[in-house]
């Protein structure tokens, strides 16, 4: 059965433990963190960086102590995001460091007419003050710019973690690379996440689905409850409501309770983390001012993209039916080969190329692009000519 076909059993699929669904008493974040394993996800390695010296000292006293117990797990996949992701944010701090020094003061007035005037020459004293104070402030500006500039692998957030995370932290699944996109290619048919909402990134997805099998995995082995700290508040994650997080996916739970025999998942942001160890109250004020930031530019993010589709939907909507069909069928194939001209999935390294029945299908690409802006009408005609595309006369020099 392919997946194409399997899909129409999600639910089962999802949830093939029926009973476990009503006999299964899943634990309270309180009763579970004393001996719970702490396992971290990308973003919350680099919330640190918007936090101060004194804020840097406490995390690394609570996260040696987790280290020390044999708690705190680091995926491999992480690392390598933070690795990708961390000068990013160095960056960042250096691009705002730098922004303080637009806005010089304006060269003095020139006007004849004015100098006569002891208000002027009141006025030529106090720029010249302040021209003096301004060369004190940006050579200290660039003094602190060159620093961050030697920092190069050395920052205060990267060199806590050289000493804090040694290989027995880093853990990975056992996947190789064939079956982890075999596992994505069939969450993404039968829309189970983490991951099947994030066909679009770079990464398609894999990196959250890495980062859920070695957190699944290191909770099958120890027998233990894990609290993921994670700052992502996704629809692959979260069940939402009014744009912000809610619950957990259910379906997260019950597939750790399943691989686990029987243990709880919590899933909670690093402010909660710090909270229940019982850090001062400055480290997560600071925490949470991080997080909140965060949640801020995600909110603006959603709500530009939608400002977007709507413009997008009101200049569709003046298209003729066989334009909105010429355009829809222009952009999956500007992102996804014809099959005519494609070799098969498994014998081609990355890409994105269409495949009836493969890895991608048809009506999942077209409904993500064109929902809410062409009708079910016109998506189902579309979808129905993409995929009486067949595999006869495609190529053979694979």
């Amino acid at each position: 059965m392919t997946n194409k076909e399997l899909a129409i059993f999600a639910l089962e699929e999802a949830f093939p433990d029926a009973e476990g669904i009503f006999t299964t008493t899943f634990k309270k974040l309180n009763d579970s963190y004393e001996n719970a394993l702490i396992v971290f996800d990308t973003n919350v390695l680099l919330l640190p960086y918007s936090m101060g010296s004194e804020g840097l000292e406490q995390l690394k006293g609570l996260y040696n102590q987790l280290i020390c117990n044999d708690r705190l797990f680091i995926p491999k996949r992480v690392a390598r995001e933070f690795a990708r992701n961390r000068n990013k944010k160095l960056a960042e701090i250096y691009n705002s460091v730098l922004q303080r020094k637009v806005g010089k003061s304006r060269s003095n007035l020139n006007y004849p007419i004015l100098e006569s005037l002891e208000e002027k020459k009141a006025l030529d004293a106090a720029f010249s003050e302040l021209e003096k104070i301004e060369g004190i402030y940006y050579k200290a500006i660039d003094k602190l710019a060159s620093t961050m500039r030697s920092w190069e692998w050395n920052d205060p957030v990267s060199s806590m973690y050289s000493e804090l995370f040694k290989p027995n932290v880093l853990i990975e699944h056992s996947k190789s690379k064939e079956d982890l996109v075999k596992e994505l290619e069939r969450r993404f048919a039968l829309q189970i996440p983490p991951g099947y909402k994030d066909a679009s990134k770079d990464d398609g997805g894999i990196g959250d689905l890495a980062i859920w099998l070695s957190l699944l995995e290191i909770g099958a082995s120890k027998k233990r409850d894990i609290i993921f700290v994670t700052e992502d508040i996704k629809p692959d994650w979260w069940n939402q409501s009014n744009g912000s997080e809610f619950l957990p996916r259910y379906e997260l739970i019950d597939e750790f309770r399943r691989c686990t025999e029987g243990n709880t998942l919590h899933i909670i942001r690093l402010s909660k983390l710090l909270e229940i160890f019982k850090m001062k109250q400055d480290l997560i004020e600071q925490a949470l001012i991080a997080e909140n930031k965060r949640k801020e530019a995600y909110k603006k993010f959603v709500q530009a993209m939608q400002d977007k589709r709507r413009s997008e939907a009101q200049r569709f909507s003046a298209l003729s039916n066989d334009e909105k069909i010429e355009e829809m069928k222009s952009w999956f194939f500007s992102n996804f080969e014809d099959p005519a001209h494609s070799c098969p999935y498994e014998s081609r390294e990355g890409g994105y190329q269409y495949i009836w029945g493969g890895p991608y299908y048809a009506r999942d690409e077209i409904v993500n692009e064109f929902e809410g802006i062409a009708s079910d009408a016109i998506i189902n005609e579309v979808v129905d000519d993409l995929e009486s595309i067949c595999w006869q006369g495609g190529s053979t020099l694979c």
